[in-house]
């Protein structure tokens, strides 16, 4: 076991924590609230902005609008989450509910691990950071190393096509 193993460990056993205190309902709501803000706010920001142009005069209505919009999901959600979860806790539920998160907790610190790693990789940092030694010796690296890219090929999400055109972008560009 080498160094990286031991802060990896710690830091799956933080989220790990996390999830059991939180519970499943609360760990999946924070996760899709921002989500659904997001996507909200992309959305609707402009209408937003139309509105509170009648009230606001100023130059930042739409990133005010866009903030406003991200903000009002986000709450929105998590005082759903918060009605869910006392529900789950009334029909004595509330045991599974933190089981989940818990397990939810350790998937999703491995799946932000797993991205870090990939984009420390992918910036060059990676041989800088982790040295072959590290890689082999860990027994987190490798596993770490693969849990990104195969949730998106489970959850079938394809972020590659994007590449080309950031690579056409920049060629538009010089």
């Amino acid at each position: 076991m080498v160094l990286f193993d031991i802060i990896t460990g710690i830091i799956l056993l933080l989220f790990f924590l996390k999830g059991l205190k939180n519970g499943f309902v609360i760990e999946l709501a924070s996760l899709a609230a921002l989500i659904l803000g997001i996507i909200a706010a992309v959305m609707f920001s402009g209408i937003a902005a139309e509105w509170m142009a009648g009230f606001i005069r100023s130059k930042y209505i739409s990133i005010l609008a866009f903030v406003a919009v991200f903000v009002g999901v986000v709450i929105l959600v998590h005082l759903i989450a918060r009605l869910v979860n006392r529900l789950m806790k009334a029909v004595a539920l509330g045991w599974i509910n933190r089981l989940a998160g818990a397990l939810f907790g350790a998937l999703k610190g491995a799946f932000l691990l797993s991205a870090f790693i990939l984009l420390l990789e992918s910036f060059g940092m990676g041989a800088f950071l982790f040295s072959l030694e590290t890689k082999q010796q860990s027994f987190l690296y490798e596993p770490l190393h693969k849990f990104a890219p195969a949730t998106m090929d489970l959850l079938n999400i394809n972020i590659e096509h994007l590449i080309p055109a950031a690579e056409e972008e920049e060629k538009i560009i010089v």
